[in-house]
């Protein structure tokens, strides 16, 4: 375990065009980068703060996990850091809420910019600072493709991809979350970008009351984005990844235009990809709907991960169009 492994990330990093301008990104993923204690740790970068998620592992001992805790504070000192902050990540339960490490950090919401477009970020007193670093490259495919699109993302958290449409000239956007605090941040994100709620409107609600909802009132989006946690428990009942993905795809099919685009992803090692397909399959057979793949969501470059180890590699979900019949 040595202060090079985050020396190299950094690095290489800092040669990867595609963050330049960006003020948050993942500075270290720790499992595929780091060894001993530094394997179980990741480093993300807000500005110059910095949120340090720890995974609990039962197999490395309390003295090495001290000292990748230091080498991290040491390390990011000396590039600069105000402050860090960390999550700890139990293998069972609740995560506590974030706790200051070391340095000041901010005591309210600040913003951070990435690709010309602006999010609110919150480090201190939470479990997460608001803006998914791993969905990146689908901000980016939807600022350059969704020009004149009618656009729904659902589970949408905080809005970012939400924002990413709109800041790609989608004509509106509908936001629909289960969660009072983060719908109302996600409209404060569209509001900090300029995009006012005539066109783009902020529901809360459950997914699976307002899916059919809409598609009795006969609405019809050219873009729908599913982002479903791996379990929730709204007025419908419980939803699971690992149960309910053709049911949940099953309703926003009726929703999409003849030649709309479908956005699904996961975040779960749990479901394979052999599974998700299958489940995708049986909701388009069932609506006899064919799609075309337009492009594959894994993790970003900046998550490496070892090779073979396919746990660590959470994300999954494709980009698709519907091929007009």
């Amino acid at each position: 375990m040595s202060i090079n492994e985050l020396d190299l990330a950094w690095q290489w990093r800092l040669n990867l065009g595609s963050l330049q301008g960006n003020e948050a990104y993942r500075v270290f993923h720790g499992p595929g980068e780091g060894t001993g204690g530094l394997q179980s740790f990741a480093v993300d970068r807000y500005q110059d703060h910095y949120w340090v998620t720890q995974w609990e592992d039962a197999q490395l001992n309390s003295s090495s996990i001290l000292r990748a805790r230091e080498q991290i504070i040491t390390f990011l000192k000396a590039k600069g850091a105000q402050s860090v902050i960390s999550l700890g990540r139990p293998e069972k339960g609740v995560a506590p809420v974030s706790e200051l490490w070391w340095g000041s950090a901010p005591q309210e919401r600040f913003f951070v910019r990435e690709q010309g477009i602006q999010f609110w970020i919150q480090l201190l007193e939470t479990r997460h600072p608001g803006l998914f670093l791993d969905h990146f490259p689908l901000r980016k495919w939807l600022q350059k493709n969704m020009n004149g699109l009618r656009v729904l993302n659902t589970f949408a958290y905080t809005g970012s991809l939400s924002v990413a449409a709109a800041a790609g000239g989608a004509s509106q956007v509908t936001t629909l979350d289960l969660s009072k605090p983060t719908i109302q941040w996600a409209k404060e994100n569209l509001q900090l970008n300029g995009f006012v709620e005539d066109a783009h409107r902020c529901i809360f609600g459950d997914v699976f009351e307002w899916l059919p909802k809409m598609a009795r009132e006969k609405k019809v989006f050219d873009c729908v984005i599913l982002d479903p946690p791996s379990f929730s428990h709204g007025n419908k009942g419980r939803f699971s990844t690992s149960k309910d993905l053709t049911k949940l795809h099953s309703l926003a099919l009726d929703l999409l235009s003849e030649e709309g685009y479908l956005i699904t992803s996961i975040n779960s090692a749990n479901v394979s990809w052999k599974k998700y397909e299958s489940d995708l399959m049986e909701a388009f057979s069932a609506k006899r709907l064919k799609f075309r793949v337009i492009s594959q969501i894994d993790l970003p470059e900046t998550f490496p991960t070892f090779f073979g180890d396919a746990e660590q590699r959470y994300l999954k979900g494709w980009i698709l169009k519907r091929v007009k019949s």
